[in-house]
């Protein structure tokens, strides 16, 4: 192997070798980026983790008191069974809890301690806005029956009954007539109790009927009411203001036939002088007829 030739090999091995050299110093940059990255990302995670942990942690110690304030919440009436168990059950879903003890626990307190009770009251209020009574203890137990077998489901359903009902029918259809009454002839008196006795007083102002003219009314045959204020029950008031219209109907009548009874005494009179009137001319006629008829030319 000549000089030239050595050199040569020797050449491409020490670039061989740099170049490997410089491929294994990227190799190891690459390698120590990655490293860097994945240490960032694993630092995060754990730092994720330990958050998490945190929170859950966070979470469950808070747990009892949200079923604390939750129960509290139920028995004032805030909120309603639904939304109390719905709330634990996402409590316990955000923060990977089991919610079904505390669920548990607030059925046992609405269904035992407040269910009852609240059923009661609204029994008793129903038949107390609509009837204006309280609820005889047939209708509380039929009512409280219908409630535990899921016939009823809220209180509006009881009203929903009691509204169909012939009690309910008959009130409205009283109060009703009452209000008519009210409006035609004023408000009820009432007795030293206070208590309403059916009697009502309104006037009937005789000046809004029609009268007879002078020197008519002897003529006429008949006597008219005496018109004014008068107090009574419905049926009396009614009545009362049937014979006011009977009478008011009666003068227009009588009125407008005694007018035509004077128009036809007025129509009768011109004929019969007009009949008349006929007969003398048709008398002179006769008379010029025969005054012509004695004279010859």
């Amino acid at each position: 192997m000549d000089f030239l030739t050595a050199y040569m090999m020797n050449m491409q091995a020490a670039q061989a070798a740099a170049t490997k050299n410089e491929a294994n110093r990227r190799l190891d940059i690459e390698n120590a980026e990655r490293q860097k990255i994945q240490d960032r990302a694993d630092a995060q995670i754990a730092k994720d983790e330990a958050k998490e942990t945190a929170r859950k942690a966070s979470g469950a110690a808070g747990f009892g008191n949200l079923r604390s304030g939750l129960e509290a919440q139920l028995r004032q009436g805030l909120l309603t069974y639904a939304d109390a168990t719905s709330q634990a059950r996402d409590y316990g879903a955000r923060y990977e809890l089991d919610p079904e003890e505390a669920v548990s626990n607030l059925t046992n307190v609405y269904t035992k301690e407040l269910l009852p009770g609240r059923r009661a009251t609204g029994i008793t209020a129903a038949y107390e806005d609509l009837l204006q009574r309280p609820a005889t203890e047939e209708e509380k137990k039929t009512a409280t029956t219908r409630f535990e077998q899921g016939y009823y489901t809220s209180v509006q359903d009881l009203k929903d009954t009691i509204l169909k009902g012939s009690d309910y029918q008959d009130k409205f259809n009283d109060s009703y007539i009452e209000n008519y009454y009210d409006t035609m002839y004023g408000k009820q008196e009432r007795d030293a109790a206070g208590k309403k006795t059916g009697i009502r007083s309104t006037t009937f102002d005789s000046s809004l009927l029609p009268t007879y003219a002078g020197g008519t009314e002897s003529k006429a045959g008949v006597t008219l009411p005496k018109f004014g204020k008068i107090t009574g029950q419905s049926a009396d008031l009614d009545r009362a203001e049937e014979t006011f219209r009977d009478t008011r109907k009666y003068l227009y009548s009588a009125g407008l036939t005694n007018l035509q009874g004077d128009i036809d005494k007025e129509t009768q009179k011109l004929k019969n002088e007009g009949a008349k009137d006929v007969a003398k001319i048709g008398s002179a006629g006769d008379i010029y007829k025969s005054l012509v008829g004695s004279f010859s030319f």
